[in-house]
Parts: structure tokens; sequence; C-alpha cells
């Protein structure tokens, strides 16, 4: 549970920092900077929503309107944080390619979190360095399951097969959910 906290609160740093004047920027994800924080809010929305067991087509009616109003970030992260010390590990939740255990939806979690905070950054050329050890526990938490996860198609391109094993894990991450900084 630590790990998911540290990985909303690296989220929230890089929110944070945003000047007012990025959230139109485009961001490597290829959407806005605003709908990309959308897109975590609703995130730990829904996540929150699944782990409580409400049903899939519930949970989505529930999240049809603009997520982003009064400290959305903070708000969802907590009650996503919440609902997975809630969960078991083993607690099926529904996803598109079928029910996965809430321990490997907690990874994608994390790296949603954490890789886009780094798209964030990104597009609005703040420093894009990454909590190291947010980052070296994430790693270690992804890396023995990366090919799984890889098999959902939600990480663009992959990884490129040209980053050293010498590399930071930053730049492991990144490049195995398909960013290329």
């Amino acid at each position: 549970m630590e790990l998911i906290e540290a990985a909303a609160a690296e989220f929230e740093r890089a929110v944070r920092q945003l000047p007012p004047d990025s959230w139109s920027s485009p961001t490597p994800s290829e959407v806005t900077v605003r709908e990309l924080v959308e897109h975590v809010v609703v995130g730990n929305r829904f996540t929150a929503l699944l782990l409580a067991r409400v049903g899939r087509d519930a949970a989505k009616a529930q999240l049809e309107a603009d997520q982003l109003g009064d400290d959305p970030v903070v708000e969802s992260s907590s009650r996503q944080s919440e609902a997975f010390g809630a969960a078991g590990p083993d607690q099926l939740v529904p996803h598109p390619n079928g029910d996965i255990p809430a321990s490997a939806f907690l990874r994608f979690r994390l790296v949603d979190l954490v890789v886009h905070a780094w798209d964030l950054r990104r597009a609005a050329h703040l420093d894009e360095t990454l909590d190291p050890d947010v980052v070296r526990r994430l790693w270690a938490s992804v890396e023995p399951h990366l090919p799984d996860m890889l098999t959902f198609g939600a990480y663009g391109q992959g990884p490129s097969g040209t980053v050293p094993a010498e590399a930071t894990d930053q730049a492991k991450l990144l490049d195995a959910f398909g960013r290329r900084p």
C-alpha cells in the first residue's frame, strides 16, 4: 500500500508543478495535459468502484461527466488507495481482457500513475526526473510481470529493445512502457 501512495504522490507532484498555460499542451500519450490528468483521475475512481465490487458498466456510468473539479487528484488517489487496502490481492477485478487479480490490477495502476507523471513533466517542459525510490520499487514490482502486462496492448510501442542493462531504472521503466526519453 505504501507504493500506491508513493506513486500517487509522484503524480500529484507533477500536477502541482504544471504551469497554468500547459493544460492544452500535447503529451507523449497523444492527449493534452488536461485529458491525461482526467484519464488518471477517472482511472483512480474507476478502480475504487471496481474494487468495491461495483459492476463495470455501473462504474463507467458514474464517471461519464467531467471528473476534474476541486483537487480531484488527491481525492481520487485517496479513494483508490483505500480501495486497494480493503481488497484482497486475489480479489478478481473486471478487465476488458478478462478478470484479473487485484494484485495484477495494482501494477497497472502504479504504472499509470508514475509513467503519466513523466508524461506530464515532458509535456510541460519540467525536470523529467521521477522520484528514484518510487521508480526503483515500481520497476522491481513490474519487471517480472512485464510480458503479461504488455499483452494487454495498452502501452504504445512497448519496449524498444535498445536500453542497455546498466541503464537507470527510470530509463528501463519508461522504455518498457513505450516512452522514448
